[in-house]
């Protein structure tokens, strides 16, 4: 990773951590509606050992997938602690900054220029006759 995608890997993680934890928080609250929806299935029919069977590896999938959003919201909310205590206009703002002068000098260094200071290179042609 070169310093320019580290800068825009910064900007991101203070930038986008609150929405990532909002995602995750929508995708629990799926999770929750789909196991909610299958325990009613179960409370208002009369199964068979197989459908009931069948529900429940359902019910297990969901669960290990429930499992991996609360563990990801964790991962997260250890994350925001530390942007929320860092985060601020200032940060982000000098982050950018640094990314523009990054941009510039990169297209400066792709095309490279110099200004003669002296009259040098008239020698140079000189010679040449």
């Amino acid at each position: 990773m070169n310093v320019e995608d580290l800068m825009q890997y910064m900007l991101n993680l203070f930038n986008n951590t609150d929405k990532e934890l909002h995602e995750e928080y929508e995708k629990l609250s799926q999770k929750d509606m789909e196991l909610s929806d299958l325990d009613h299935h179960i409370e208002i029919h009369s199964l068979k050992s197989y459908e009931l069977a069948k529900i429940g590896k359902l019910r297990k999938t969901l669960r290990e997938e429930r499992r991996q959003i609360k563990n990801n919201i964790d991962m997260i909310e250890v994350v925001k602690k530390f942007t929320d205590k860092y985060n601020n206009k200032l940060i982000t703002g000098d982050i950018i900054q640094n990314l523009k002068e990054q941009g510039v000098l990169r297209k400066k260094q792709e095309n490279p220029s110099y200004k003669y200071r002296t009259n040098i290179l008239d020698r140079l042609e000189a010679k040449d006759e």
